[in-house]
């Protein structure tokens, strides 16, 4: 069964889908797994605690999302007096994403750069919607077999991210359902940092 699909087709008109469309995402996020979301928050509060690098791996819109996670956690969570979070997402530096592709291949882009740039005790955070990203995957292998810790973030069935990740989030959706899933990627994104950001004294007003 292709969710959105079905969605489409019983739509009548674009507000009708629109109304569907909203509906069936507050389906999938209702069932997320709290105490795991707070598990996530409490892997990345030990970034900034113990001086560590957090790195960010995924691709496409997943891509786009991580790039907001930077935005959100570096930044936006500084507070004078407490340490501040060192953020990378592997995909910002579209030079060394297309060199190390043309010249190695592009499943390697996040292993590569993780092989330069991460540190034992630092750790990465993997968006895949389908969880069967090959880049994304050997990114988190080589984190895990290097003293990194991993999170996973999927929809659809896991994928292989979430039998290889060492923390994993993972909402069911049909396999069609990319938007709904990347809109969890943001909506966790925002509810992790958030919290992180308020929990630090930093009130999200002007």
């Amino acid at each position: 069964m292709n969710k959105l699909a079905e969605l489409f087709n019983a739509a009548v008109s674009p507000a009708d889908y629109v109304k569907a469309y909203c509906k069936r995402l507050a389906e999938v996020l209702e069932r997320l797994d709290a105490e795991r979301t707070a598990q996530v928050i409490a892997a990345i509060e030990r970034v900034a605690e113990e001086d560590k690098t957090l790195f960010l791996i995924a691709n496409g819109g997943s891509a786009a999302t991580a790039s907001h996670w930077v935005n959100d956690l570096c930044p936006n969570t500084y507070v004078e007096g407490k340490k501040p979070y060192r953020v990378m997402c592997l995909t910002d530096n579209v030079a060394s994403v297309t060199a190390i592709a043309n010249d190695a291949s592009y499943d390697d882009i996040f292993a590569y750069q993780l092989r330069v740039n991460m540190r034992p005790g630092d750790t990465v955070l993997a968006l895949s919607v389908s969880g069967n990203s090959e880049n994304v995957v050997r990114g988190v292998e080589y984190a895990n077999a290097h003293g990194a810790f991993t999170i996973g973030f999927s929809g659809f069935e896991g994928g292989r991210l979430a039998k290889t990740a060492k923390l994993t989030l993972h909402v069911p959706t049909t396999r069609d359902e990319y938007g709904p899933v990347e809109d969890m990627f943001t909506i966790l994104c925002h509810v992790i940092v958030g919290y992180i950001s308020m929990k630090r004294g930093r009130l999200l007003s002007h």
